[in-house]
């Protein structure tokens, strides 16, 4: 397996099919379906802030050779306010396993990859979010030693158009 960094909006929009289709059948309710060139502009524009980086994992050992994986990161100075201190924090947007390569022990080599990243640019919190229905990633994170530390709740009301 090699890592390659990639800032290919056209590459990162058809892999995008695959974590958008994952989140929709999660939320159909939340998210929208897959549109390919609204997906690259998104990345057109991401690929503009150099601290956004994704790196992809490609099985050199298949032919024709085959992504396997990609990390999306971002380094992100998070601003002190009034109420906390701030903190320049690894954020993981995106850490997707190609169907094909699930249940390999992949997952764990992308996030110690992200671990010496961090490092490397002596950054010493990371964090991520995933959603409360992702038992695999619920599951996994705290084995590498992440912890949950703040959690987000919503309440859906019913649309009342009546003018009082």
């Amino acid at each position: 397996m090699k890592v390659i960094e990639t800032r290919d909006a056209q590459l990162m929009a058809k892999l995008g099919n695959i974590m958008q289709d994952h989140h929709k059948k999660l939320y159909p309710e939340f998210f929208k379906p897959y549109n390919e060139k609204e997906i690259m502009h998104h990345f057109q524009e991401t690929f503009k802030n150099p601290k956004q980086q994704i790196f992809l994992w490609v099985d050199d050992q298949k032919d024709p050779e085959q992504i396997a994986a990609y990390l999306w990161l971002e380094e992100e100075a998070v601003p002190e306010t009034v109420y906390r201190y701030g903190y320049t924090r690894l954020y993981l947007h995106h850490v997707l396993i190609m169907p094909a390569y699930q249940g390999r022990g992949l997952s764990k080599v992308i996030l110690k990859f992200a671990d010496n990243f961090a490092k490397e640019q002596d950054i010493t919190q990371m964090e991520l979010h995933y959603w409360s229905q992702n038992e695999i990633a619920k599951n996994l994170y705290p084995q590498l030693g992440y912890e949950v530390y703040t959690e987000i709740a919503y309440k859906q009301l019913e649309n009342h158009s009546q003018i009082f």
